[in-house]
């Protein structure tokens, strides 16, 4: 199946469209065996949810058409493209300072992140003076440092309704999909801004998404099934749309340490993978309205 007309790539990064691959679509999670995850003491097979679907390992080059069709035709805005850049050398020499990559473990991330306070604030005041002028003079806010493991085909998963003290191998990974959120419904879900997320580790990543929008996927599905009578929701929908279209093409982006995505993550079907790597993935992610 090609590309559809849909979300598109502002793409600054030095390599250019070299960083994006594409594949032939999905296939549900029972269907191709996962690598398996050695880290520290850790060894052992991911599982995924029961209605997971994974990407195929079928990558290539985009030819020069489908790289024509994800450059931008109209005015970029928070929830219909992904941009891609890089820090500023200042930016990154602040982070180093922090020592996060290479870390061993979630709690060595956290322990050098605050172990210096001043260091901290000093990096705070400049990744919002490095923000502010993308944020579209609408309020941004720092959610979150990630950390997952290396060698994942997938990272996305639900932790918190596991019991404290849980094993890694019981974690079940979602598989591509969308962040439907509270109040948020399939029409609205392009009003909900964007996220940026840097990569702070040692090792190349990846970000893997759908170019399509919520209602664009919608729309596909309403060709295939009675939308209503099987109740398409924010929360569903992607099982049903890979479900009907396992064969519409993802896109993986090589997201190098210090370079960054902005991307509509709740309203386009997407992930992360760390496979093929060794070490710990550390990611620092904001929430907003963010476009360049």
């Amino acid at each position: 199946m090609r590309l559809i007309n849909g979300i598109t790539i502002n793409n600054q990064l030095q390599e250019g469209y070299d960083s994006v691959k594409i594949n032939s679509g999905t296939v549900f999670h029972t269907e191709q065996l996962a690598e398996m995850v050695h880290f520290q003491n850790l060894h052992f097979r991911p599982q995924y949810e029961e209605e997971a679907y994974v990407v195929k390992r079928d990558w290539r080059s985009l030819t020069p058409a489908e790289i024509k069709q994800l450059q931008p035709k109209d005015e970029c805005n928070s929830y219909n493209t992904v941009y891609l850049g890089e820090l500023p050398e200042h930016l990154k020499n602040s982070f180093r300072e922090l020592d996060l990559a290479g870390s061993k473990s979630r709690d060595e991330v956290f322990e050098k992140f605050y172990r210096d306070a001043g260091k901290v604030k000093a990096v705070s005041n400049e990744m919002h003076a490095f923000l502010s002028p993308f944020s579209d003079n609408k309020p941004f806010y720092f959610n979150c440092i990630g950390t997952q493991l290396p060698n994942l085909e997938m990272v996305a998963c639900e932790t918190t309704k596991l019991p404290k003290g849980y094993h890694p191998k019981d974690v079940q990974y979602m598989g591509i999909h969308n962040d439907g959120r509270t109040k948020m419904t399939v029409h609205t879900a392009h009003k909900f801004g964007n996220r940026i997320s840097i990569n702070l580790g040692k090792e190349a990543r990846g970000f893997l998404f759908v170019n399509l929008s919520m209602i664009q996927a919608l729309n596909m599905l309403k060709k295939k099934i009675d939308i209503r009578a099987h109740n398409i929701n924010i929360s569903n929908i992607s099982s049903y749309f890979f479900r009907h279209f396992p064969d519409y093409p993802v896109l993986r982006i090589q997201q190098k340490p210090y370079q960054y995505y902005i991307a509509p993550t709740d309203n386009c079907f997407h992930d992360g993978s760390t496979l093929g790597n060794s070490e710990l993935d550390i990611t620092l992610i904001y929430f907003g309205f963010f476009k360049r």
